[in-house]
């Protein structure tokens, strides 16, 4: 297959996709696909090494598919004949990985910050709450919520600090408190599951510095979390709306000038587009994005994979066997003191058109 050839086919793939998908996206995007699907057969590691929104990506494949460049079954995806003339006449590479197997890509040895407690939150997470659709939850790996709170320790947001959590079915308040370096942790969350869970850990294992009471992030903050920690940490809802409501809700927690907050936002369900938008959001704030950490926390499966809304979209059906869900880790730091809004939110904080998983 010759060079304009290619390109001709390429472009119209991109246009029957920008006609099917609701989604923003460009022709980097359909090259990243076109790479990762060169490079792994499983459709779910596609995913994670395609760093795309999972709706553009699934009508991407799909579009493969009708083409004839690729074919799918049981879960596997691959290129044709015809996929991989395309491919090699557009001189799009495979992804090619290089992970730390020690850090697994996060850039921080937990063990130097947690040594043996990190086998005792283990033992304390075997008992933790299912995470549920209701609330759009999905945890983290237990060496994930360990590896941010180390993350944090190390850029002096732990130590001798107030922490709020907002949000904790990851259980990084215990992880926290666990170290006994915090002054005090508080988690917020909406599942009583949650806050019934962290309370009877705080009391077995004697942690007088972590408390959880049951708050709907919806709902204005209590005055007396207003301007009163040192670091906030949220696992937001992924739509643009509920991301900016986690975020806020964290910035105006926070005492002011040098404060810090980390969340987390995916590849899967935002858009690079999304991302801008976020980021001029928190400048707008009066934050500076100091640190930005891809990939650095991989979730758990959950157990109602086949009741998401992405579920309808995938072009071959089959449960992950491996973790493929992944998000960024943002570190913010505040250059000015907290402006206090604090409003209701009747906003639907859950759906957009780039949301997959709920």
């Amino acid at each position: 297959m010759k060079r304009v050839e290619a390109e001709k086919l390429f472009s119209e793939l991109v246009d029957r996709t920008r006609q099917q998908t609701p989604v923003p996206f460009i022709e980097r995007d359909a090259e990243r696909v076109l790479a990762a699907v060169q490079t792994a057969a499983d459709f779910w590691e596609v995913v994670r090494l395609s760093h795309v929104s999972m709706r553009f990506l699934c009508d991407f494949c799909n579009q493969l598919i009708n083409g004839d460049f690729a074919a799918a079954s049981d879960g596997k995806l691959s290129l044709t004949d015809k996929g991989k003339e395309l491919v090699t006449a557009l001189e799009i590479a495979p992804v090619k990985e290089g992970l730390c197997k020690a850090c697994e890509g996060r850039g921080i040895d937990i063990s130097k910050f947690y040594g043996s407690l990190s086998e005792r939150f283990s033992e304390i997470c075997k008992d933790r709450p299912e995470a549920i659709q209701d609330y759009d939850q999905g945890y983290v790996t237990e060496a994930t919520s360990l590896a941010c709170v180390s993350f944090a320790w190390q850029r002096g947001d732990i130590e001798d600090k107030e922490i709020i959590i907002l949000g904790d079915d990851d259980l990084k308040s215990i992880a926290a408190a666990l170290t006994g370096a915090p002054k005090r942790v508080l988690a917020l969350d909406i599942d009583r599951r949650l806050i019934d869970f962290i309370n009877e850990v705080a009391e077995r294992e004697g942690l007088k510095n972590l408390k959880a009471v049951w708050h709907d992030l919806r709902e204005p903050l209590r005055d007396e979390w207003l301007r009163s920690f040192d670091t906030f940490m949220c696992d937001p809802p992924e739509s643009i709306v509920g991301l900016k409501a986690f975020v806020e809700r964290g910035i105006m927690c926070l005492k002011g000038r040098g404060s810090a907050g980390y969340f987390g936002l995916t590849h899967v369900e935002a858009s690079l587009n999304k991302w801008a938008r976020v980021q001029k959001f928190l400048l707008e704030k009066g934050a500076v994005i100091t640190d930005l950490r891809d990939d650095f926390s991989s979730y758990v499966n959950w157990n109602y994979m086949k009741e998401m809304r992405s579920w309808s979209w995938l072009p071959t059906k089959a449960l992950p066997k491996h973790l493929w869900y992944c998000s960024a880790l943002y570190r913010l730091e505040l250059l000015k003191d907290v402006d206090v809004e604090n409003p209701c939110l009747a906003e639907n904080i859950f759906d957009d058109e780039e949301v997959a998983t709920n």
